[in-house]
């Protein structure tokens, strides 16, 4: 890459951050108009703790080929600030053009059904989008689109759900607290936000995910467009049987039948494949290291070292007791571009389709003196 190019990259990291942080405390400061700052401070730590895991599932999924700190980091902060301000925004005024021109009655049907779903969906997916347009060559697979998709949406889960238990809690606190009907109400509101709807949004973004890495692959612009649009649409379409069911549904076990009769199967569906997606990874990386020490972009003998996560955070390890946390970050970073390397070696194999190749194969080749430069500074 020019020496310019990457000066141009490494400007925009150091100036996004600033954007994205506005971005995200004017989206906090409209949630606190609608619950006030006690609620923000309940509904941040709340929100915090079940990001967490969600957070940790998509990064576990990520532990044969982990992508740039830098760039999950990304991901995550893309939903949290500009795809929840922006959809907070053009959701109130759709909601109060809808109103306006077509009735109450019209729009209490139509924002969950369509402006909710279109919304959130798009914003959300803009960072992928960006994804395929400025960075193809990062997305080695379909395991790829799921992860970076996953941390999309618990980015946006977590502001959202600043909202939503800022609101459970300071109405629980103006109720009767001691009523058999509040605390049922509190109890059954948490259930909701904890345990089904964590992961609603990162299933969402996954399946567009899934779209945009198999547009990553393909050749023609029509084929990336077609897979794109698809997932889109996909994820539209789910988003609005929930949000319909939840917000615009008579039946008070509408939601709960939708959920168990549509999103069980359908988050089901995508844990599966993104299990056998990581086990293939791993499967396709292991058989791609000889020929990768044949050929000299790794050692012979740190085949044995990288065909296992086991023996990889060994690795890690010994270097981290050794030569400290650079040269153990430098580590991790070799094993991820080898692994990257080892992905599009396989593909070329197997469909003809060099692109990315040498550039990975320059990655691995400046990741590893980068581990070397930093062993050996250790020791001087």
């Amino acid at each position: 890459m020019p020496a310019f190019l990457r000066s141009e990259r490494r400007r925009m990291w150091i100036l996004w951050p600033v954007p994205a942080g506005a971005a995200w405390l004017a989206a906090v400061a409209w949630v606190a108009g609608q619950v006030g700052w006690d609620g923000v401070a309940v509904g941040l730590v709340l929100s915090a703790l079940v990001a967490v895991p969600i957070v940790g599932a998509f990064l576990w999924l990520d532990r044969w080929e982990r992508e740039r700190p830098r760039r999950l980091v990304s991901a995550f902060a893309w939903g949290a600030s500009f795809a929840a301000f922006c959809s907070i925004w053009s959701q109130e005024g759709l909601q109060a053009l809808a109103d306006t021109t077509m009735g109450t009655d019209f729009g209490a049907w139509f924002r969950p059904l369509v402006i909710t779903p279109v919304t959130e969906e798009v914003l959300k997916g803009l960072f992928l989008v960006w994804l395929l347009i400025c960075r193809r060559e990062q997305i080695t697979g379909l395991l790829d689109g799921i992860v970076y998709a996953g941390l999309v949406g618990a980015g946006f889960s977590f502001t959202e759900n600043v909202l939503y238990f800022g609101r459970i809690v300071t109405t629980f606190a103006a109720s009767d607290t001691s009523g058999a009907d509040a605390v049922s109400v509190l109890g059954i509101s948490f259930f909701l936000r904890v345990v089904m709807v964590p992961f609603f949004h990162p299933l969402m973004v996954a399946v567009f995910g899934l779209g945009i890495a198999a547009a990553a692959s393909k050749r023609g612009g029509a084929g990336r467009i077609g897979l794109t649009l698809a997932g889109l649409l996909v994820a539209i379409t789910l988003h609005g049987v929930w949000d319909w069911a939840g917000l615009a549904g008579s039946d008070p076990f509408l939601i709960f039948r939708i959920y168990g009769a549509v999103m069980v199967p359908v988050f089901l569906a995508m844990l599966v494949v993104a299990l056998v997606l990581r086990n293939r990874e791993g499967k396709m990386i292991a058989a791609a290291l000889p020929a990768l020490a044949r050929d000299g972009h790794i050692a012979p003998e740190e085949v044995a070292l990288l065909a296992s996560l086991a023996e990889r955070r060994r690795w890690r390890r010994d270097v981290r007791r050794r030569s400290g946390r650079t040269a153990a970050r430098a580590t991790g970073r070799y094993q991820a571009e080898a692994s990257a390397l080892s992905i599009r070696t396989i593909r070329a194999q197997t469909t003809a389709d060099r692109d990315g190749l040498d550039e990975r194969a320059r990655a691995t080749a400046a990741a590893r003196a980068d581990m070397l430069d930093a062993l050996a500074g250790s020791v001087r």
